[in-house]
C-alpha cells in the first residue's frame, strides 16, 4: 500500500474518528483514489468510518494504534505526507520533507461481525441540528451530579433509548433516579416495512460522539439505522456503529404512566429556578430539598449544618396541601434546558410524601424525578 494524503485532511479525519475508549486501532484502506479510515475498539463494541479522496499509488490496508498519528499531524509543517506499508516488516512508513516515522502495524483482525452492515434494518432520516440539540438536551438533563473536580458528571447514564413510533421519534435517558423523554416530529422512515419498529438503545459514549460529529460536520440531515444487534449513525462521509448495550432499559411508557398524578401545578420557570438557587447557601450544597404545595404557593426548603433555608413562589394550584422531597439538582438542571415561561409539575398527594415529580418542560420534553426517602 502506498498513497499521499493532505496533512490537513488527515488531521480532520483523526479528529472526527477520535473515540474516548481505551485500546483503539486505526485501519487505513487505500483504494480507487480514496482512503477509508476506520477507528475501532479492542472490545469490538464501536467502530467509526470516514472516507476521503486521496492519491493512491498502490491499494492495501494497514492497521496501527490510534495514538500513532495525532502528534505527527499536529507538528508537521508539510502540506502532504507520504505513506508506505511494508507488510513483510510489519511497519508503516510516514514521510515528510524533513521528518520520517516508522510506525508498527498490527495484524488485521477484521470488524466484529455484529457491527457489519445488517440486511434487515429500520432506517430513519432526521434533521441533524434538531437531533443533535435533542440528544444533547436529554444527556445533559440526566447527568449524574458530582462534587469531584473533573469528574464525569454523566457517569450515571448508560445510554439512550431510541423509539420511533407513529411518525414521532422519542429519545429517553435514565439512571434510575430520574428520566428524560424528548419527542421529535421530524423523523422520516426511508423504507416501508410491515415489521414492528423496535426500540433500540445506544451506549452513552456513542451518543456523545454523535453530538460531537453533528457539531463538527454541521450536516443538514443524519441517518439512523436500527439492526438486531447494532445501531448505526451516518452524517456526510462519517459512519458510526456500535453494539447494543447489555443493560436493560425500563419500560419508560409504564414508568410515565405510573408517575401520572392527579395534581397539576403550574409555575413560572425563572421564579422556580431563583427559589432553588437562593436556598442553597453553601458552596457544595446539600440538594435534598422539600417541595411543599399549598393553595397558590410553593415553598422549597433545604436543611444543612448551617441551618435551614426556604423560599416561596406563587403557583397556579388549588388543592390539598402536599409535600415531597427530591434532589433539586435534577430539576434545576432540567429547568435550564427549556426556554418556556411556565412549566407544569404533576404529583400525587396520597403517597405519604414520597411522590415523584413529573415536569412538563415543553410540549416535547418530559422529565421525571424520583423522590428521596
Amino acid at each position: 500500500m502506498k498513497f499521499t494524503c493532505n496533512a490537513a485532511t488527515l488531521k480532520r479525519a483523526l479528529a472526527l474518528l477520535k473515540l474516548d475508549e481505551p485500546k483503539t486501532h486505526l485501519s487505513i484502506t487505500a483504494q480507487a483514489a480514496q482512503l477509508q479510515f476506520r477507528c475501532d475498539t479492542d472490545d469490538g463494541k464501536f467502530c467509526i468510518d470516514y472516507t476521503t479522496p486521496a492519491e493512491v499509488e498502490a491499494p492495501g490496508t494497514a492497521t496501527i494504534s490510534a495514538d500513532a498519528l495525532p502528534r505527527i499531524c499536529e507538528h508537521t509543517t508539510n502540506e502532504t505526507l507520504q505513506f508506505s506499508h511494508h507488510e513483510r516488516h510489519g511497519c508503516l512508513d510516514i514521510e515528510g520533507e524533513q521528518h520520517q516515522h516508522v510506525v508498527r502495524t498490527y495484524a488485521e483482525k477484521g470488524l466484529n461481525t455484529a457491527l457489519e452492515e445488517p440486511t434487515d434494518v429500520h432506517e430513519y432520516e432526521i434533521s441533524a441540528s434538531q437531533f443533535g440539540k435533542a440528544l444533547n438536551t436529554v444527556l445533559f438533563a440526566s447527568e449524574k451530579p458530582s462534587d469531584a473536580e473533573g469528574a464525569d458528571r454523566r457517569a450515571g447514564i448508560t445510554g439512550a433509548l431510541f423509539h420511533p413510533h407513529d411518525g414521532e421519534y422519542r429519545i429517553v435517558t435514565t439512571d434510575g433516579k430520574r428520566m428524560a423523554v424528548l419527542t421529535l416530529l421530524s423523523a422520516r422512515a426511508l423504507a416501508n416495512t410491515d415489521a414492528p419498529v423496535p426500540k433500540r438503545a445506544m451506549a452513552y459514549n456513542a451518543c456523545v460522539k454523535m453530538v460531537d460529529l453533528i457539531e463538527s460536520l454541521e450536516p443538514g440531515v443524519c441517518r439512523l439505522r436500527f439492526g438486531e444487534n447494532a445501531v448505526g449513525f451516518e452524517a456526510e462521509d462519517v459512519v458510526l456503529r456500535c453494539l447494543l448495550p447489555q443493560e436493560n432499559f425500563p419500560n419508560y411508557l409504564s414508568v410515565l404512566e405510573g408517575a401520572a398524578a392527579p395534581l397539576e401545578v403550574k409555575v413560572n420557570r425563572e421564579k422556580l429556578l431563583w427559589a432553588l438557587r437562593i436556598i442553597h447557601v453553601e458552596d457544595n450544597p446539600n440538594h435534598r430539598t422539600e417541595f411543599r404545595f399549598s393553595n397558590g404557593q410553593l415553598t422549597v426548603s433545604n436543611n444543612t449544618h448551617l441551618g435551614k433555608s426556604e423560599a416561596s413562589v406563587p403557583i397556579q394550584y388549588e388543592g390539598p396541601d402536599a409535600a415531597t422531597t427530591i434532589d433539586s439538582w435534577f430539576s434545576e438542571e432540567a429547568l435550564l434546558h427549556t426556554d418556556a415561561t411556565d412549566v407544569t409539575l404533576w404529583l400525587n398527594p396520597s403517597t405519604n410524601r414520597l411522590s415523584p415529580i413529573l415536569l412538563d418542560l415543553a410540549q416535547d420534553f418530559r422529565y421525571l424525578v424520583m423522590p428521596l426517602r
